[in-house]
């Protein structure tokens, strides 16, 4: 394979997408994160984080001070990377505030370390260390960083001895306190062989990695027995090594040295309609830490979404075709799509460039970090409104008669056969229309007849239309398969407007279409602008009747509860003070 797979143009970093007034400054998501401000020509202006990125921006964009005004002056978009939690968003900040030296970030620019965990598989007998400049190499391995020296020698300390790992700087030439402590092993003595020892660091190493849940409880009985016992020092000890050992979760990544450069990257599929976008979320990682995030974006036409396999194939083409260095390996987020394999075999074979999906371990907490910056990239540059293309791709698919500029979804919620209430929902150019939400308390149906309760609910809807000269729907969706929309239909060819109201079901298990005139289910490209158009009516009638189900509910037992108390002749609660 000598040429790269065809590369179709597409995809630009969202720094330089096209963006509309109202998408320039968006306030993002109300997660942990950090935020960038970004210039005309995509570089850096400011790198900030927040516990909730909303309101941080929120705060920038109304120029609290003059820094704010600079910042805005200079900048013409702002990107979000979310991230799991705090720690992560201080030290995301500190790694790309150094990478990107932006001109009005005063702090974060030193040369300041966090501290790392060291372990040096180099050593015959390996020791855990704490280190601020760990020096990259083959025979080192590096867990962190952390925000924060204590916690980190918390977690040295705790490991050294629970696994019972030597301290000392040269091996002695007799037993140390710590071997009298129970706390090491004695290998100056040669009271443990190479093997053994190996075999404790391996455990230490495996707890560093996140495999030390049972390590955890141990250690909680422990602190616990050591409360009871009065040992309140011993217990301090062990409850700050519990603090540290927990924040192993928290981490960002692990650190491996002499790996050189890996990407990590994450696809974004449009979660509502109007979205004809897509984005990719790409991290470059350098010795372990984050050095740059590259959020990218392609527009793709309503009638013709791109299947995922061919998104990431075309992604990887275009970009990793450009770069002239190229990372050792990359990180994909999610399992392995159709259609990627040419794409995957000339990445590998040509640029010598090792590809894994669904990463597992510290990869993985990356993966999520790419996923999440990708999904608020996608936010970014969503539009308000539905594009009428999108419209017009659903006409199409669905062989309506006209543009369904209205669509009126409706569903049945029912419990153990109580309460019945049924739901339609107003879609009015893509849009909800709530002042045209309806609720029906079913009235004609015993039992758990959910097509006969469909039924009444299209009937009583579609004659209160004809009787006030209402306008009638492009579309009627019905939340379900076969049996539903038959119950839906039939009511239409009675009532004479077959030819005027198009039905059509959309079952949630498969996200198949179900039409009066055809026996089986019709499959169409589920993340496509059309079919989310038709979930996002189907999941709000859906939400619409399982709300009003369970208001009904509610009354009905209270109702319940009065009549038990007056039975008991038990006084009504006053009311309370108005």
């Amino acid at each position: 394979m000598k040429d790269a797979p065809d590369p179709l143009p597409g995809f630009v970093p969202a720094s330089q997408w096209a963006y509309g007034p109202e998408e320039r400054f968006r306030p993002g998501p109300d997660t942990p994160g950090v935020y960038l401000f970004r210039g005309p020509d995509g570089e850096v202006v400011y790198v900030g984080k927040s516990k909730h990125l909303r309101r941080r921006v929120l705060d920038h964009l109304k120029v609290h001070v003059e820094k704010d005004e600079w910042i805005l002056g200079r900048s013409t978009s702002v990107e979000f990377v979310p991230t799991a939690n705090e720690r992560e968003a201080l030290l995301l900040e500190a790694t790309l505030t150094k990478q990107y030296q932006p001109p009005y970030n005063t702090l974060l620019k030193d040369d300041r370390s966090y501290p790392y965990i060291a372990v040096t598989m180099g050593e015959t007998f390996p020791r855990i260390l704490v280190v601020r400049r760990p020096r990259r190499g083959r025979d080192t391995m590096l867990f962190g960083p952390y925000t924060g020296a204590r916690e980190a020698r918390s977690v040295a300390r705790l490991l050294s001895e629970t696994f019972q790992i030597r301290r000392c700087i040269r091996l002695p030439k007799r037993a140390c306190l710590y071997y009298y402590l129970q706390q090491c092993t004695a290998p100056c003595i040669g009271l443990v062989d190479r093997t053994a020892y190996r075999a404790q660091v391996d455990d230490a190493v495996a707890a560093l990695r996140g495999h030390g849940k049972g390590i955890t409880a141990s250690l909680e009985t422990q602190m616990k027995a050591a409360a009871r016992a009065q040992e309140f020092e011993r217990a301090a000890r062990l409850r700050d090594a519990l603090r540290g050992l927990r924040s192993l979760d928290e981490r960002q990544h692990v650190i491996g040295p002499g790996d050189g450069r890996v990407d990590v990257l994450a696809v974004a599929l449009p979660r509502n309609p109007g979205t004809l976008r897509v984005a990719v979320g790409l991290l470059r990682v350098e010795e372990g830490e984050v050095r740059q995030s590259e959020p990218h974006v392609m527009g793709f036409p309503a009638d013709d979404p791109p299947e995922p396999g061919e998104l990431l194939r075309q992604f990887l083409t275009q970009y990793y075709g450009q770069q002239t260095v190229a990372p050792s390996r990359i990180y994909i987020a999610g399992p392995k799509p159709e259609g990627i394999d040419e794409a995957v075999e000339w990445l590998e074979r040509d640029r010598r460039i090792e590809v894994r999906f669904a990463p597992t371990g510290r990869p993985a907490s990356l993966a999520r970090l790419a996923s999440r910056l990708a999904m608020s990239t996608l936010d970014q540059v969503a539009p308000a409104a539905v594009p009428r293309d999108v419209l017009k791709a659903l006409m199409d698919m669905l062989r309506l008669p006209r543009l369904p500029n209205r669509i009126e979804g409706i569903d049945i919620s029912i419990f153990q056969g109580s309460e019945a209430v049924g739901s339609l929902v107003v879609f009015q150019d893509g849009r909800p229309l709530k002042d045209d939400y309806r609720r029906f308390k079913i009235r004609t149906v015993e039992g758990t007849n959910d097509f006969a309760m469909v039924a009444e609910v299209v009937r009583r809807r579609l004659q209160r239309q004809l009787a006030e000269s209402e306008k009638l729907p492009d579309l009627l969706l019905i939340d379900g398969g076969a049996g539903q929309v038959a119950a839906a239909f039939g009511v239409v060819e009675e009532l004479g407007l077959a030819e005027e109201v198009p039905v059509v079901g959309l079952a949630k298990r498969e996200e198949e279409l179900y039409f009066p005139d055809r026996k089986g289910p019709v499959a169409r490209n589920p993340n496509g602008p059309p079919m989310l158009l038709l979930r996002a009516v189907r999941d709000e009638a859906h939400r619409f009747a399982v709300t009003y189900h369970r208001t009904r509910r509610r009354m009905g037992l209270r109702r319940e509860m009065e009549a038990a108390d007056a039975a008991r002749g038990t006084p009504k609660p006053a009311p309370g003070p108005a």
